[in-house]
C-alpha cells in the first residue's frame, strides 16, 4: 500500500521506517528542511535501537522517501498525521503544529483520503480535523477520519511497532477498518490484535493507558516513602503485591518517578480535560504531585547525607536520558536533580551512554559540570556516585573502580545495584524505599 506520514519525530520516523520494511512504499514529510536533506544521507537525528538499519534499508530500496512537499504527500490515500503536541503553559496539549500540518493538506488533497491521527491529541480534535478539512476542500472529495493511537516505548519503539500487543482503530467508516486493517494485516496475522472502537473511545484509550501506568509508578514509589519510615524493604513489598495477577509486576519499580515526552505531557492534558468537564478531586493531580515530590525526597538524601559539607563534595552522575535506551532528555528527573543539587557542591562529573550531547546543550548554564566519556573516568577524584538513569551497564559497576571513591557512598536513585553486596565492601548505600 501507499501511505504518507507527516512528521518525523519518534514516532513518524519509526512509523514509516517500519510500515516501509513491511513492504509498504512510504513517504515521510517534514518541513524542517535540514531534517530532510539528513534523514535522506540516512543521518537519523535521535538515538532509537534499530531504527537507522531500517531507515536505511528504506531508503536503499525505495520504500521510504523523505520529502518536505505536501503535493507528493497528498497522491497516497492514507495519511498519518504523527506531529508533537507538547505541553503548553497551562498544560493544555500546543495544537499548533498540528494545525498548520492541517492547513497544508486543506491546500493540497485532490482526491478520497483518510487522515489518520497518531498524534496524542484532546478528546474531540479528530472531529475538529475532519471539519477543518471539509470546510476546506471540495465537496466532492471524501475524507474519512481514524484515530490510530501509538503506544511506542522509547527505547524499544521499533520493536513495539513490529510486536504490538494492541492495534486500536477508531473508525466509524467499514471502508476505514478494511483499509486499516489491511494495512496492519502482517503484524495480525498469528493472533487479531485489531480492536476497533469509536474514535471517541479511541483518543481516550492513550490517555488512559499513560494516566494507568504513571499512577502505577507514584503508587509504588508513595509505598516506597513509607517502607522507609517503617523498615520494610521496597523490594519485598513490589514482589509481594507483583504476585497478584490483578495487580502485575511491571511499572512497580521505586525510583525517581516518571518523566520523558509522554507521561508528563498526558497527565497534565487529562487533568486539563477533567477541569474542562467539570470532574473534581483529581486522583491525577495526587499522581503528579507524587512524582513531583520523589525526586525532591532524592535530593534531600543527599543533602542530609553530607550536610554543611556538600559544597566541598565532588560527585559523580550516572544517567542523564528520562530512561534507558534513549538519548531523549526531555522532563529528564536526571536534569532537575543535576540542576537542584548544582549550586550545593563544588563539581558535578556527568556520564550516559548516549544523552551527553542533548544534556550539554540543555546544561550549558551549569558552570560546575562536566561530562565525562565512561562511567568510570575521575571517579578518584569524586566523593560519591549518584545513579539516575537505569542503564545497563550501570547495573553490575566494577567494584574494584568504584573502591576509588574518595568516599566510598552511593545514591541510587533506580534501585539497581545489589545493597547486600556493596555493603559487603564498606560501601554506604541508599536506595529508595529501603
Amino acid at each position: 500500500m501507499k501511505i504518507t506520514i507527516i512528521g518525523t519525530g519518534y514516532v513518524g520516523l519509526v512509523t514509516g521506517a517500519c510500515f516501509a520494511d513491511m513492504g509498504h512504499h512510504v513517504i515521510c514529510i517534514d518541513n524542517n528542511s535540514s531534517i530532510v536533506r539528513s534523514l535522506n544521507k540516512g543521518k537519523i537525528p535521535f538515538f532509537e535501537p534499530n531504527l537507522e538499519e531500517l531507515v536505511h534499508r528504506g531508503l536503499k530500496n525505495k520504500r521510504l522517501s523523505i520529502t518536505s512537499s505536501y503535493s507528493k504527500g497528498c497522491a497516497n490515500k492514507i495519511i498519518f498525521l504523527c506531529i508533537d503536541t507538547p505541553a503548553g503553559e497551562d498544560g493544555s496539549p500546543n495544537l499548533n503544529n498540528l494545525f498548520s500540518a492541517i492547513n497544508s493538506l486543506g491546500q493540497h488533497i485532490k482526491s478520497d483520503s483518510i487522515i489518520v491521527t497518531k498524534s496524542t491529541i484532546p478528546l474531540g480534535t479528530n472531529k475538529t480535523i475532519l471539519s477543518m478539512l471539509r470546510n476546506s476542500l471540495n465537496s466532492n472529495i471524501n475524507i474519512d477520519i481514524c484515530s490510530n493511537p501509538e503506544f511506542l516505548k522509547e527505547g524499544s519503539a521499533v520493536r513495539d511497532f513490529m510486536r504490538p500487543d494492541r492495534i486500536i482503530i477508531g473508525a466509524e467508516s467499514k471502508n476505514v477498518l478494511k483499509e486499516m486493517s489491511n494495512l496492519y494485516s502482517p503484524l495480525n496475522r498469528q493472533s487479531n490484535k485489531i480492536i476497533n472502537m469509536s474514535i471517541e473511545s479511541s483518543e481516550l484509550v492513550k490517555y488512559a493507558a499513560n494516566s494507568f501506568l504513571a499512577t502505577k509508578i507514584s503508587f509504588i514509589n508513595k509505598i516506597s516513602q513509607i517502607s522507609e519510615k517503617t523498615g520494610a524493604n521496597i523490594h519485598e513489598v513490589r514482589h509481594g503485591i507483583g504476585s497478584d495477577s490483578r495487580i502485575g509486576r511491571e511499572f512497580l519499580y521505586a525510583g525517581l518517578g516518571y518523566g520523558g515526552s509522554c507521561f508528563p505531557k498526558d497527565i497534565k492534558a487529562l487533568i486539563k480535560e477533567e477541569k474542562k468537564l467539570g470532574i473534581k478531586n483529581s486522583i491525577l493531580e495526587k499522581v503528579q504531585k507524587t512524582n513531583d515530590e520523589q525526586s525532591i525526597s532524592f535530593i534531600n538524601k543527599i543533602k542530609n547525607y553530607y550536610g554543611d559539607n556538600l559544597k566541598n563534595k565532588e560527585l559523580v552522575i550516572w544517567g542523564l536520558s528520562f530512561k534507558p535506551n534513549t538519548d531523549d532528555i526531555r522532563d529528564s528527573i536526571a536534569i532537575k536533580i543535576i540542576r537542584e543539587i548544582a549550586p550545593n557542591v563544588c563539581k558535578l562529573k556527568l556520564f550516559d551512554p548516549e544523552a551527553a550531547p542533548n544534556a550539554r546543550k540543555a546544561m550549558k548554564d551549569i558552570k560546575n559540570i562536566s561530562f565525562i566519556s565512561n562511567q568510570y573516568q575521575g571517579i578518584d577524584e569524586c566523593h560519591g556516585l549518584v545513579i539516575c538513569t537505569e542503564w545497563k551497564e550501570f547495573w553490575d559497576p566494577n567494584i574494584d573502580k568504584l573502591n576509588a571513591l574518595k568516599e566510598k557512598v552511593i545514591f541510587d536513585g533506580r534501585n539497581i545495584l545489589n545493597s547486600s553486596e556493596l555493603k559487603k565492601n564498606s560501601f554506604e548505600y541508599f536506595g529508595v524505599g529501603q
